[in-house]
């Protein structure tokens, strides 16, 4: 027998949605995400397909990397472009797309990927980055190349963006010989779309 969907408070009317699960009629609304537009992603079952670049754009703008320890607010989306610029030719798109899924799961900062476990967290997002990768049509798993643009793109943050420190990161590469111009949310997000919109496969 199914079970009936919970009442609302006061006879409220539903919300419709064209993409949007009806979180009320979830037998788990917390594996249920939505999207600044309104849209809603059940992270156990990802289906992207009607899912527009803005909606992993803005949220990626928004996330400060470092979990906010820089110097001076610095987006995920521009470290995005940034190892786009940096990532050999025939690669850039894919360096553009390679944190995407941290439109729903935030950016996870180094340190605690190895307390936590790599392993787990790859697999927690799996079924995110590949349903993400099958609708915007970046290569996943990621290539070498573009995880040597990540290294970079972190090495040259490093440098320019966090506070003196001695942490000891010898095994990155060399950072970018440029030094980073950091922008905010909204010039981020305009940066992020120009370099999607130009880089995409056709």
């Amino acid at each position: 027998m199914k079970k009936a969907a919970p009442k609302r408070r006061g006879g409220s009317p539903r919300i419709t949605h064209p993409d949007q699960f009806d979180l009320l009629d979830v037998p788990e609304p917390t594996a249920v995400m939505i999207t600044y537009s309104g849209r809603t992603v059940d992270l156990e079952r990802p289906d992207f397909g009607p899912f527009d670049i803005e909606d992993i754009a803005r949220p990626l703008a928004y996330q400060c990397r470092f979990v906010g320890n820089t110097q001076r607010f610095f987006s995920v989306a521009q470290h995005c472009v940034l190892a786009s610029r940096l990532a050999p030719q025939g690669y850039a798109y894919d360096a553009l797309m390679h944190d995407c899924e941290e439109a729903f799961t935030g950016d996870w900062p180094t340190p605690w990927k190895v307390r936590i476990g790599r392993d787990a967290i790859r697999q927690a997002v799996e079924p995110i980055k590949s349903a993400l990768a099958l609708r915007f049509g970046f290569r996943h798993p990621e290539p070498k190349a573009v995880k040597l643009a990540d290294q970079r793109a972190l090495a040259t943050e490093l440098r320019d963006l966090c506070a003196p420190h001695r942490v000891n990161w010898r095994d990155l590469p060399d950072p970018d010989e440029a030094t980073i111009v950091p922008l905010g949310p909204e010039e981020a997000l305009a940066d992020f779309l120009e370099h999607y919109r130009r880089l995409k496969p056709a």
